[in-house]
């Protein structure tokens, strides 16, 4: 891989300089390199399972529920929770039954919902509310809503308005 590296890196015209195959390529070749050699992070290039602490699900939850407003990938929340993505899919799965952005979609529509009862539909629409907590389709939030909270969300919207309007 090397040699065919180092002959393929130079010709004007090489296939590797397309990025759709030379990062896949360059990452392939580091990767076989750092397998090659014997380090600290082999564990974690093998695939094995390491153990995370608690501390880090506990702060990506924290974090998802301080901040579900934000538009978080599982990355940045591995991140902001000082460990790998893999460490923290893993961990949310063994611990809670699901993934990380599962979970966030989860406190997403508890807001949502939270929202939506809260709210005077004369002011406010299902799609606003949808939108604020990150569904962009409008379609999978309603059935989604409806499978959690057994009504669709706009009966949800109008369920307390006779209250406020009181």
């Amino acid at each position: 891989m090397v040699s065919l590296f180092t002959e393929q890196l130079f010709r004007p015209r090489s296939v590797l300089h397309q990025p759709m195959v030379g990062m896949p390529f360059a990452e392939s070749l580091v990767r076989g390199l750092l397998l090659a050699a014997d380090h600290s992070h082999r564990a974690a290039l093998e695939g094995e399972v390491i153990e995370i602490p608690s501390r880090a699900i506990r702060e990506a939850i924290e974090i998802i529920e301080a901040e579900a407003d934000r538009p978080w990938t599982v990355s940045a929340l591995a991140e902001r929770s000082h460990v790998s993505v893999r460490s923290l899919q893993q961990a949310f799965q063994r611990h809670l039954g699901t993934s990380p952005m599962a979970y966030l979609r989860e406190v997403r529509l508890r807001r949502a919902h939270h929202d939506l009862l809260e709210s005077d539909p004369s002011t406010v629409t299902v799609g606003s509310v949808a939108y604020r907590w990150g569904f962009s389709n409008l379609g999978r939030f309603a059935a989604a809503h409806t499978a959690r909270y057994q009504e669709p969300p706009l009966k949800t919207l109008h369920r307390n308005s006779f209250r406020r309007s009181a």
